[in-house]
């Protein structure tokens, strides 16, 4: 070996090292505990959460990196979505789309709308039969189908979170308390189409009010009843008078039994307020 060449490769080390050893340390930042997809789809949600973006990058890459190869395989044995009773058994498709799904939330709020519908569409094209699981809602959310969401809503001013019944309904009252009613429109009108059916499904097994210590099982209920509420104070306050009596007509009809929970500590009854609204609207308005 020539002289050259043995600097050569002196150098080359000397310039390898810290660049090895600072990967290193960036990857030192975050814990991956025991590397399973759900862990890693887990910290993920709660980087997002703290908007710490290197986090969300590091443990959805990293789950896409060791899972992705299976959940390429189960979204090949599928031909519609796994059934409820099934749906865990796809874990690897569910969480590594989650994680493109928490990586394009993530660029969005970057604002980084290319890379967020880049992430959206990975999801659309290659893992449309991912179903991610609701704690609190207790129900599979169809990932691909959030994900076209938020690609339409990527020029948009509205969120929808995590699709949750509650974060649904809490984003509408905050739209309805600025008169942002084009925001109260999308926002109710999402929840309604999401939870629609486990409301009707928790209103049938009803004949009175549940108490107080289980009302928040009905939650579906409740928030679907309480997005039609805001839906018609929201055509009311416009002027919408007629509208405004057909939406309040709906919740009570059909989700008569809902309960909406007031911070200050007790529920109340959206139903019960929509009946006044109405004989109110008629009074005043001559309907």
């Amino acid at each position: 070996m020539s002289k050259h060449w043995g600097w050569a490769l002196i150098i080359a080390a000397l310039i390898c090292v810290p660049l090895t050893g600072f990967a290193a340390i960036e990857d030192s930042e975050y814990d991956f505990g025991d590397h399973t997809s759900i862990t890693l789809t887990t910290k993920a949600w709660e980087a997002l959460a703290k908007k710490d973006y290197n986090g969300v990058a590091a443990y959805s890459k990293k789950c896409i990196e060791l899972y992705g190869q299976k959940a390429s395989e189960q979204q090949a044995s599928l031909k519609d979505f796994a059934p409820k009773e099934q749906a865990f058994d796809y874990w690897a498709l569910n969480d590594v789309a989650t994680c493109y799904f928490i990586l394009g939330k993530s660029y969005k709020e970057q604002g980084k709308p290319a890379k967020a519908k880049e992430a959206y569409k990975k999801i659309i094209s290659d893992y449309s039969y991912a179903q991610c699981w609701d704690g609190g809602s207790k129900a599979h959310w169809q990932v691909a189908a959030a994900a076209e969401d938020q690609i339409g809503t990527l020029e948009s001013p509205y969120d929808f979170g995590d699709y949750t019944s509650e974060y649904l309904t809490t984003q509408a009252w905050k739209m309805l308390s600025k008169k942002d009613f084009g925001g109260v429109k999308v926002l109710t009108q999402k929840c309604i189409d999401l939870y629609v059916k486990e409301a009707e499904k928790m209103q049938g097994t009803l004949e009175e009010y549940p108490a107080k210590n289980k009302a928040f099982n009905f939650w579906a209920l409740n928030d679907v009843g309480t997005c039609y509420f805001i839906l018609g104070e929201s055509l009311e306050q416009q002027g919408n008078f007629q509208e405004a009596i057909e939406v309040f007509q709906v919740l009570v009809s059909d989700y008569n039994f809902a309960q909406c929970w007031d911070t200050q500590g007790w529920f109340w009854k959206p139903a019960v307020v929509a009946r006044g609204r109405i004989n109110k609207i008629r009074a005043e308005q001559d309907l």
